[in-house]
């Protein structure tokens, strides 16, 4: 199913900053559009652009958001902190009941109709699509951010840089050489396009197609995230997670057995998250991976997923959201409690939803009906009811202004959950069950009522695995029912070691286990021991996980040349931290190399050129950043004084190239005088023999020549300055 792009960010005020207090967003805010799914923020800049007037202009909560809804043929938007609409816009004749996408960066407003091709412009000030281009053709993904925005033809294999306040297009279809996926723009307002018949992901850099990145073999699918701001590349074949730069994979990370195994079309990734962590689900499992590009920790847990149609996840705070489009729900995993909270219904019945994160909020919108919702990141949900309120709409000149200010009204509550998901846990702390207090209700006095049973043993919830550097921590939810005496975790092998040993019956629910190997996973259970004849209870089984994580960046990379040049040795030491074995990837000179050792030699390099080089650590959990240098094979000067100048009366010349009739002199050293002089580099010239000596080496080197206050650089034949003995003087290029 297709999933549409909406990507909002709007000026940042104090507001902002007051709700910022209140929300306890992530952070770090980047500028992701997509085509597909979600997307990320540009906060900073304002919603408000177009024609319009200050005595005209709408006033719209800052911390907002634009929803599409094209069976009424209109974008609404809505207040963050509320839920509230406070400004629509009506789409031209002719898009109402066409399937939409919204492309927002702050400065302008785009949408798209997905079945003719024709983008339009919103002008947020007038509340009217202002400026519109047809394109003319179905199926087009529309990606916008900072002063540029693209139109993305998969059919035909093109991208169209386009004018993002006029809508009409700035240069010709550019060929992509290959059928396109799902494009985002990152943090620094490049757009990515992933080619997965080749491999091949491409950047647009200010507008310009750039050198394509090789991520992975051709025919593997892949899947493109901006996390952070940075670009990173899902390839749901081979189970892995890279991250992206302009000059190739910055660090990569294995997804493991379980999404080794999973139909790569199951693997399922969101578009753009707020941080750096990306959260990653196969769908026909349940397994799912979150994976922190930034810390390189990962976190593994399965969830229920049997029978249901899932959209790609999004993360907000420390809960994971799953659309679940057969029921128009959100399922939702809190990697606080290390189980599934309550599921937050949306939608009335089956269908898709878009789920984005922006200014620390995350927007549900049903694209095809009137539900949608806003949820903070203490997971308060607030209803928005895009067709069931009046609220602005298009402006006429004299129109009277929208008042300020930010809709008022205490926050709706959280939407109480349905009683008829299966696979859920308890109510999420602090919600009402069933009006229940425990008590007879409202203090009435009477007969006390009939004995309760003992409640019955339960099993604890299914741990939570996150790998960390030799160890992976396991985290679960403790057991309904009785209180047992105390939990244990059952699976660890020969060689590792689970702290504490034990867990009380009122936590903390958690166990280290430390020791294993990198190259080996595991899977844990929580056993809840009982004790009084009653039977233990024991856990579903964790996701695999390692005791590792992807390696950090080599250290101390250096580069030593070889006597006399041509080559020389890059050296390293093992990143901090390492676990399990490690192989190293060397890019420079020639193309890639692969060793387990701390340096490679390069031979056979001309000299007086400089190469970059990059080293990248990888081990069984993936691949950490690449530490960076250069291949400096500038010839080092070496002092040397001039030999055998016979006060003759004949001068010994310095020559422009090295010859003794050709390119003419550059100055002369007086006869009798044997100077310090500074040698660069000698090479190969025109033969001389003197005295029954002969070379065709010449030196290149600079002399101060005193009687005119000038350094002279020349050539002068070997037989006056004998480099040729010299080991440390290398040839020129």
């Amino acid at each position: 199913m297709p999933r549409r792009t909406s990507t909002p960010g709007i000026r940042a005020t104090t507001l902002l900053a007051a709700a910022r207090a209140r929300l306890r967003p992530t952070g770090n805010h980047v500028t992701g559009y997509l085509a597909v799914c979600a997307a990320g923020t540009l906060i900073g800049t304002s919603l408000a652009v177009g024609a319009g007037t200050s005595g005209t202009r709408p006033e719209l909560a800052d911390i907002g958001a634009w929803l599409a809804g094209g069976t009424k043929g209109e974008v609404v938007h809505a207040h963050g902190l509320t839920g509230e609409v406070d400004g629509k816009a009506a789409l031209p004749a002719g898009m109402a009941g066409h399937p939409v996408s919204v492309a927002q960066d702050g400065r302008t407003t785009l949408v798209l109709d997905e079945r003719t091709g024709r983008v339009v412009r919103i002008d947020a000030a007038q509340l009217t699509a202002a400026q519109s281009a047809d394109y003319g053709a179905a199926g087009l993904q529309l990606v916008s951010g900072g002063a540029y925005a693209y139109v993305v033809d998969p059919a035909r294999g093109t991208v169209q840089l386009i004018d993002p306040a006029k809508t009409t297009a700035e240069s010709p279809p550019v060929p992509l050489d290959g059928k396109p996926g799902a494009a985002v723009v990152d943090g620094e307002g490049t757009l990515w396009v992933p080619l997965p018949d080749s491999g091949t992901v491409v950047p647009f850099v200010e507008g310009l197609k750039g050198t394509a990145v090789k991520v992975a073999d051709a025919g593997h699918d892949l899947t493109l995230t901006v996390a952070g701001g940075r670009p990173v590349v899902t390839d749901g074949t081979a189970a892995t997670t890279k991250v992206l730069s302009t000059s190739g994979v910055r660090g990569a990370f294995d997804l493991g057995d379980a999404f080794a195994v999973a139909d790569p079309a199951d693997v399922l990734v969101p578009a753009g998250t707020d941080g750096s962590a990306v959260p990653v689900l196969a769908a026909g499992t349940g397994d799912l991976v979150v994976v922190d590009v930034h810390s390189r920790h990962t976190l593994r847990v399965r969830v229920p997923t049997e029978g249901q149609v899932l959209g790609a996840p999004q993360l907000l705070g420390e809960r994971v959201y799953i659309p679940d489009e057969s029921t128009g729900r959100l399922l939702v995993y809190d990697t606080a409690l290390s189980a599934l909270a309550e599921p937050i219904r949306i939608a009335d019945g089956p269908g898709e939803l878009e789920l984005f994160v922006q200014d620390g909020l995350l927007w549900v919108n049903d694209p095809d009906g009137a539900a949608a919702a806003v949820i903070d990141a203490d997971g308060e949900v607030r209803r928005i009811s895009k067709y069931g309120t009046k609220a602005p709409s298009a402006r006429e000149p004299g129109d009277e202004p929208v008042e300020d200010g930010v809709p008022t009204g205490a926050p709706v509550a959280q939407v109480p959950p349905p009683a008829d998901v299966p696979g859920t846990t308890a109510p999420v702390s602090g919600a009402p069950s069933d009006g229940a207090s425990g008590g007879p209700s409202g203090g009435a006095s009477g007969p006390p009522g009939p004995t309760q049973p003992a409640p019955e043993p339960g099993a604890p919830g299914a741990p939570q695995a996150e790998s960390r550097s030799g160890a992976i921590r396991i985290t679960f939810a403790k057991a309904l029912g009785a209180t047992p005496q105390r939990y244990v975790l059952k699976g660890a092998a020969q060689g590792q070691t689970v702290t504490p040993d034990a867990v009380g019956p009122d936590g903390p629910f958690v166990f280290e286990v430390s020791g294993g190997s990198c190259e080996k996973q595991y899977s844990f259970t929580v056993v809840a021991q009982y004790g009084g004849g009653r039977p233990d209870k024991e856990s579903a089984p964790s996701a695999l996980a390692r005791p590792c994580v992807a390696p950090g960046a080599p250290r101390e990379l250096a580069f030593t040349p070889a006597q006399g040049g041509h080559g020389g040795t890059v050296t390293w030491q093992a990143p901090q931290g390492t676990n399990g074995s490690v192989r190293y990837t060397i890019n420079g000179p020639g193309g890639t190399a692969e060793t387990i050792e701390h340096s490679h030699t390069y031979g056979g390099l001309r000299n007086g050129i400089v190469r970059g080089v990059a080293v990248m650590a990888t081990n069984a959990a993936g691949s950490g950043p690449a530490a960076s240098g250069w291949i400096d094979l500038t010839p080092p000067a070496q002092r040397m004084n001039i030999v055998n100048n016979l006060p003759n009366g004949r001068d010994l010349g310095i020559r422009n190239k090295p010859h003794s009739t050709v390119g003419g002199r550059a100055g002369s050293i007086p006869a009798g005088e044997n100077p310090e002089v500074t040698v660069h580099c000698n090479m190969r010239g025109e033969e001389i023999t003197i005295d029954e000596k002969t070379t065709d080496v010449w030196a290149r080197l600079t002399y101060y020549d005193p009687l005119i206050d000038k350094n002279i650089t020349g050539y002068v034949t070997d037989l006056f300055v004998e480099t040729r003995s010299n080991l440390d003087v290398w040839e020129c290029e």
